[in-house]
């Protein structure tokens, strides 16, 4: 994931993206009105995840040779497979202040998730047709668009796999980060701090577990709509 993507999630102070989504069990903002506000920044999420894919393949279909009708296909069945994830029980008043604490936030992440997609995209197209002509003796054949008639699916489908990575790279080391604090010694100020240091990194270890599990199960159901939905139209064809 990209630096600025990064930083627009941040770490678990009130500032980030990762302190809020861990309010999403009801464990850091407490008690039932933060549980349902964290569930409304759930749903925010999740719906800023499903349009940074639309958004990217819009972009990628403009300026990248994408099919117009895989573009399409792809925003019909992200809103399919969002919708299909979204908790319904949250009311109408807590998703409006989710919006105003932190729609700006959201809306940030939604831009530099779309980047993060849309480079990592264009990378493995880039990848995927260099060995293509080096294959064909540098030949390039008949192509359709800027990258040829490569893959926009697999490519799509690895770029979220990237983003996915650098997510679990997080949580290994956090691990790691909370497993030495947890084992340091030191005299009683020292084991002050790192108690101190332990509630942030488990803080911080629980808002990137829940943002792992955002983009994982949002990227996992809309792959599978997109693909069940090319499926449908090559029996069609």
């Amino acid at each position: 994931m990209s630096g600025a993507l990064n930083s627009v999630l941040g770490g678990s102070g009130s500032g980030g993206l990762l302190g809020i989504v861990g309010g999403i069990v009801g464990e850091v903002m407490g008690g039932p009105i933060g549980e349902m506000i964290g569930q409304a920044v759930g749903n925010m999420l999740q719906q800023a995840i499903g349009d940074s894919v639309k958004d990217a393949s819009k972009q990628l279909s403009q300026e990248d040779g994408m099919p117009s009708f895989l573009q399409s296909l792809i925003s019909d069945k992200v809103d399919q497979a969002v919708g299909s994830i979204q908790n319904n029980d949250v009311t109408p008043e807590a998703q409006q202040t989710a919006q105003d604490q932190y729609g700006g936030a959201v809306q940030n992440f939604q831009q530099e998730l779309t980047k993060s997609l849309v480079d990592n995209t264009r990378q493995y197209m880039e990848s995927a047709q260099d060995s293509a002509s080096t294959g064909s003796g540098g030949a390039t054949g008949q192509r359709s668009g800027k990258y040829g008639g490569n893959s926009w699916l697999e490519a799509i489908a690895k770029a979220m796999g990237e983003v996915l990575g650098d997510k679990a790279a997080k949580l290994v080391g956090l691990s790691n980060d909370i497993s030495r604090v947890a084992n340091a010694g030191g005299d009683e100020q020292q084991q002050e701090q790192a108690a101190k240091q332990m509630s942030a990194l488990q803080s911080e270890m629980q808002g990137t577990s829940q943002m792992f599990s955002l983009l994982q199960n949002a990227f996992t159901n809309a792959i599978k709509s997109i693909g069940e939905g090319l499926a449908g139209l090559a029996r069609k064809s």
